[in-house]
This record gives structure tokens, C-alpha cells and sequence, in this order.
């Protein structure tokens, strides 16, 4: 039997019984569907979740800091979130980065850059008029802002004396401490912000300092540094030491922290062990890129688990209706037998009913499920505009339900490939049928 001849005669066998089909096919649409939209689901959230991370250049970023951090100073949390005492420090030990271990990291393979940051080690408070916000406020100079790729979207890339720069989410940390609720600012550039860096004695005493910074520009958005504030580094320096109540001698104690880029994304993971092989403690973006990869994975094996559930159900759909098909065409099928039809003929004809079956079934799903995802991703996307509360899973207009393409083609395949699995048994009982007792049957 030629393939088009097969064709022909599947086409038309599915024609005559077209609503025992359009039932059977409507199982297999809401198992597609099911299928799509809940993976659709994971993918979303997993593209929202990386999308956070930042761009390209953010998963470029590994975050050094020397295995001893705990031996460096720092303020003390008393109750109540007062920055308390000075604590750490072990003799004359090099507790931080030192200019040698700087060198040290930018010999190591597939380096670009390697810059030392410095961070408060004390509370600081911005205010701004009546306002109040917070940062992670990060000592910097502005030609390792350059080589870090750091963007500009408005006012320009400075750090002089008494200037900052500031990350693109900085200005949603403002809030009103009299009325306890957020203040509405929509853009900082051009503000003078006041740093009040807050001190307690060991007696209790607090004393202040403070720093008049105007904001000269703001960051593009994406990364770590959305809710960051960079400042000159030696204005950080000098906080620190008015914290520590000494003079911070950056020979011996180096800095806390550095920035390290890699040349590329795919020296980030080499570059990373070798750095921790050397003793010290190393992160990036890289590593929770594999741990959002990771979880999503198995989140959508679940989802999709679920939602095959019921394509799994729609088998058993497709299996009846081609039993009862086999009851109804027994004499047909001794006929064909009798003229010369192989059993493998047979067998090809209930297959082909039963994969065409589950490729109707597929494309329909995948179109209802398509139309459901970009239907429960605007609805949700409004009602949290709506109620004010952003998008939780990334960016603002980061859809939450994502459907690529490659996912539309493998539910419509996998619904085939249940449709021709579910023919199986089917067609082994027409294959298996005598010619003599098929021709007599009533």
C-alpha cells in the first residue's frame, strides 16, 4: 500500500466518524493545553527570575572577598538596630584585598579586570527633604565604574568630590518616617542627598556625621547595582575610619572587597574556581543563574507532569474509540485481508487513525493553550499594576507566563507521539483478526 493510498483511506476513515473523533480529539486538546500553559507557567517565571539577574555584563561579575573577612572590622548590632561598638581585628594578620593579592587575582586565567570596591561598616541614613531612605552605600573610583560597564541613562558619568551616582531602583527607598509609608519620588538626578552616618560609644553615646552629595547620574537598570549608591572612594574610607576611630592603612589591611570580570561568560566558571582555589571566597550572578536554572528545570518537569496527567487520560480515549472502530469494520477488515492486505497494512491504517487523532488533538491545544497563556499573563500583569505592587518575579512588563516556540512544537509532537502509542493495542487486535471469522461476523 502506497503512502498516499494510506493517506486516503485514514482521511476518510476519520470522516465518517468525524463526532466519535471531534470527542476523542477534545480530550487530547485539554491535555495539550494543560501541558502548555503550565510549563508555559515555569518558563515564564524562570525568564523573569534571570531577566533580574541583569545583562550580559552583570553575569560577567565575580564578587572576591578574602577567606578571612571575619577578622576585619566591623560595627556591632546592638537591639534594635543600633550600629554598637567596633568589633574583629587579630594583631598585625592582613585581614583584607592588599595590593599583592590584587595582582595575584589578575593573573588568574581569563581576568579582565580586577577592581577593589570599598563598603560602609557602619548604619548610614539618606535623607532627602522630609524623607528617609537607605542603600548599600559603595566606595568606587570612576574609572572602575568604566571598566565595570556601568551605564548611564540620565545626567553622566561622574564621581568629584561631594557627587554620587546612583542605581536605577534607589529612588523606591524613600519613605516618610512621621506617616510610615513610602514618598512617591520618581527621579533623583540633581537632588542633594545628605548621608547621616550614625556612631555608638561603648558607653551608649551616639554621635553623627554627615555628607551633602548631589546626584549627578543614575545607573540603566539591570543587576546588583539597581540599589546601590557609589560615592567617591575615599569619602567611604574616611566613614570608615571615623567608624573604626583609626587610620585605615590600605598596605597592611587591603581592601574588603573586589570586583573581578571576566573576559567573557564562559570564563566566569573557571576564572571563579581557580580564585576560590587560591583561598578566597568567590560568588557571581553565575551561580544563581544555575540554581534559578536548576530549580525551574525540575518546577517545570512537574508542571508538565501534571498537565500529562490529562493527556495521559485522553489515551484511553483514543484507545476506545479505535475498539469500538475495530467492532464496527471487522468484515471490512476481513475483506481487505482477503484481497491481499498484510497484517502490517492493517496495523499502519489503525496507527495512522490514532497519531492523526493525537495531531489534531495537539494543534488545537497548542493554540488554546497559547491563547490562554498570553490571556492569564495579561491578566495578571494588570491586576498587579492595579494593585500597586510590581511584578514579583522580575522587571515590571516581564511576562509571567512565556511560551516559546520550541514548546508549541514539542506539545504537538508529544500529543502525536500519545496518539500513536495509544494506536498500539488497537491495531495489533485488527492486525491479529482471522480473514474467515472477520467476513462472517454480524
Amino acid at each position: 500500500m502506497s503512502t498516499r493510498d494510506l493517506l486516503r483511506l485514514i482521511w476518510a476513515n476519520l470522516n465518517r466518524m468525524r463526532g466519535r473523533v471531534a470527542l476523542t480529539a477534545f480530550g487530547v486538546v485539554i491535555g495539550a493545553a494543560a501541558v502548555l500553559v503550565l510549563v508555559s507557567l515555569g518558563a515564564g517565571l524562570q525568564r523573569s527570575a534571570i531577566s533580574s539577574l541583569g545583562d550580559i555584563g552583570e553575569l560577567k561579575k565575580i564578587y572576591v572577598m578574602p577567606s578571612e573577612m571575619s577578622d576585619i572590622p566591623v560595627m556591632v548590632t546592638e537591639p534594635g538596630g543600633a550600629p554598637g561598638k567596633q568589633g574583629g581585628g587579630q594583631g598585625n594578620k592582613p585581614r583584607g584585598l592588599t595590593q599583592q593579592r590584587l595582582e595575584e587575582l589578575r593573573g588568574v586565567p581569563g581576568v579582565a579586570a580586577v577592581i577593589p570596591t570599598e563598603e560602609l561598616m557602619g548604619g548610614v541614613e539618606m535623607k532627602l527633604g522630609r524623607a528617609v531612605g537607605w542603600s548599600q552605600i559603595m566606595g568606587i573610583s570612576l574609572d572602575d565604574m568604566a571598566a565595570l560597564g556601568m551605564q548611564i541613562v540620565q545626567g553622566e558619568l561622574s564621581l568629584l568630590s561631594g557627587q554620587m551616582v546612583v542605581g536605577a531602583r534607589v529612588h523606591e527607598n524613600f519613605y516618610d518616617p512621621i506617616r510610615g509609608s513610602n514618598v512617591p519620588i520618581s527621579n533623583l538626578l540633581d537632588e542633594t542627598i545628605i548621608l547621616v552616618a550614625q556612631r555608638w560609644s561603648e558607653t551608649g553615646e551616639m554621635s553623627e556625621r554627615t555628607l551633602r552629595l548631589r546626584v549627578v547620574g543614575v545607573l540603566k537598570e539591570g543587576g546588583q547595582s539597581d540599589y546601590q549608591v557609589f560615592i567617591p572612594q575615599r569619602e567611604v574610607q574616611k566613614l570608615n575610619e571615623w567608624f573604626t576611630g583609626k587610620r585605615i592603612d590600605r598596605t597592611r589591611e587591603g581592601y574588603n572587597q573586589a570586583i573581578v570580570v571576566a573576559q567573557s561568560t564562559r570564563e566566569v566558571a573557571a576564572a571563579q574556581e581557580q580564585i576560590r582555589a587560591l583561598g578566597y571566597q568567590a560568588y557571581s550572578a553565575m551561580d544563581a543563574l544555575a540554581s534559578i536554572n536548576s530549580f525551574f528545570t525540575i518546577l517545570q518537569a512537574v508542571l508538565g507532569g501534571i498537565g500529562a496527567i490529562a493527556l495521559l487520560v485522553s489515551a484511553f480515549g483514543i484507545i476506545n474509540t479505535l475498539s469500538m472502530a475495530i467492532l464496527e469494520r471487522t468484515r471490512e477488515i476481513g475483506l481487505m485481508k482477503a484481497l491481499g492486505a498484510r497484517n502490517r497494512d492493517v496495523m499502519s491504517i489503525f496507527l495512522g487513525e490514532a497519531a492523526s487523532i493525537g495531531l489534531l488533538g495537539g494543534l488545537v491545544g497548542a493554540g488554546v493553550g497559547w491563547g490562554l497563556s498570553r490571556l492569564g499573563n495579561l491578566v495578571a500583569l494588570s491586576y498587579m499594576q492595579q494593585s500597586g505592587g510590581g511584578n514579583p518575579f522580575g522587571p515590571a512588563d516581564a511576562d509571567i507566563v512565556y511560551t516559546p516556540l520550541w514548546l508549541i512544537l514539542i506539545t504537538i509532537l508529544f500529543a502525536t507521539l500519545v496518539g500513536l502509542i495509544s494506536g498500539i493495542y488497537p491495531a495489533l487486535r485488527a492486525a491479529t483478526l482471522d480473514p474467515l471469522k472477520a467476513l462472517k461476523y454480524e
